[in-house]
């Protein structure tokens, strides 16, 4: 369906006028047909599995409950994972039960892996998410700390953390739900209070700091705010088999550069996607979703009925709606075929304030590997929109900076 040489095609059969755009070019801003669109859709990226609806957090019984304050089983969330048993240890044919632990209101200021677990619920018990946070500051250039392996990233010979091993939490497993929580990698907050980068980072490269990351399938995140800056979520397809599912709704996303990044299928409903000001060069907008989808998925990002709002401080038309990761593939080198990833993202039903890029050079920009957006030839791009709206000025920006009451 979008493969290289279709996607011009796709592109030109079909684009919409927004309001208040008076001419919009299919060429900058391709749209999905209605045809294209009912294969862009919640249950095509779902396919089979089909969460059930969740039950009110009062209802829940935790098998172990997490405070810092020692009321609970366990005084860290990590502490808690590890008391669970391993999913390879259960008997082959006995669906492992799902296991739920509680988070009691506070900051948590930890590191955290899910690996091979069964399936699992964590759910904090704050009225609102921003009333439990889970909190730590790995960098992409930070020289990695001895005892800092786990599981989900073993010990090796690289000398720093890298994008992947800043994470402040990593789900590697199937099966699990966050819910009603926070998850911060506060490693550049000192930048945009204006102390500076540490040594050897700035805008060019090391500060991406990952908040959440998952590798598995059937993950789903409920009432969740992710805050960072570059490189806040990375939803990452795991090498074998199988497809990597992650759905998120009624959720808070929050960065400043391919803030919601990877290869996963991701889909995005009912969600605030927050471009934070103060980290960059003032007039340095940022970009906000960067996939990397192979070559041979018709399905990527899916980002349906949410609302792309601006911190304070940003110019209009300063910020990408996305681009493709070219992940793997150095500057220049990108060339048509399965072995390079051609990133697939779609916006559809949403409301896009005026940060983002503006109209004459389109909202997408070139790729990671400098491949320029384009609709045509052999390097056309996979980013579409459908039936998107544009935000009236009075309702971009928003000065909730502590993320409490954005997600509806």
């Amino acid at each position: 369906m979008f493969s290289a040489r279709g996607a011009a095609a796709l592109a030109l059969i079909f684009f919409a006028v927004h309001p208040g755009n008076g001419q919009a070019s299919p060429a900058l801003r391709p749209q999905l047909s209605e045809a294209q669109a009912r294969l862009q859709t919640r249950a095509a990226l779902l396919a089979d599995w089909q969460p059930a609806a969740a039950p009110p957090l009062a209802e829940l019984t935790a098998h172990f409950s997490v405070a810092a304050d020692g009321s609970g089983s366990h005084r860290s969330l990590q502490a808690a994972i590890d008391a669970l048993p391993s999913r390879s240890a259960a008997p082959v044919g006995v669906a492992p039960a799902r296991y739920f632990i509680r988070l009691a209101p506070g900051r948590y200021v930890e590191n955290v892996c899910i690996h091979d677990k069964p399936p699992l619920t964590i759910y904090g018990a704050g009225g609102e998410p921003g009333e439990v946070r889970l909190v730590a500051g790995r960098f992409a250039a930070q020289p990695r700390e001895a005892g800092s392996a786990s599981p989900c990233f073993p010990a090796s010979s690289a000398p720093r953390h890298g994008t992947a091993g800043s994470a402040s939490v990593a789900v590697f497993s199937d099966e699990v739900t966050l819910r009603h929580l926070s998850i911060v990698n506060s490693a550049m907050d000192g930048v945009r209070a204006g102390q500076g980068y540490p040594p050897e980072v700035g805008e060019g490269g090391g500060a991406q700091a990952v908040a959440l990351m998952t590798r598995g399938d059937r993950i789903e995140l409920d009432r969740v705010q992710l805050w960072g800056h570059q490189d806040t979520f990375y939803a990452s397809r795991r090498q074998v088999e199988g497809l990597s599912r992650v759905w998120v709704h009624d959720s808070l996303i929050a960065g400043d550069v391919d803030f919601i990044f990877g290869d996963a299928r991701l889909l995005l409903e009912r969600c605030t996607v927050l471009s934070r000001a103060g980290r960059r060069t003032p007039g340095e907008g940022g970009i906000v979703l960067a996939s990397s989808t192979a070559a041979n998925e018709t399905i990527g990002f899916i980002v349906q009925d949410s609302r792309f709002l601006a911190e304070a401080g940003l110019a209009p038309g300063s910020v990408w709606l996305g681009r493709a990761w070219d992940q793997g593939v150095a500057k220049g080198e990108w060339r048509a075929g399965p072995s390079s990833p051609n990133g697939l993202a779609v916006v559809r039903e949403s409301r896009i304030g005026a940060h983002i890029h503006a109209r004459r050079d389109g909202v997408w920009g070139p790729s990671t590997a400098r491949r320029p957006h384009q609709t045509e030839g052999d390097a056309a791009n996979r980013l579409f929109e459908h039936r998107n709206q544009d935000l009236p000025a009075e309702q971009n920006e928003t000065r909730l900076h502590t993320g409490a009451g954005l997600a509806r």
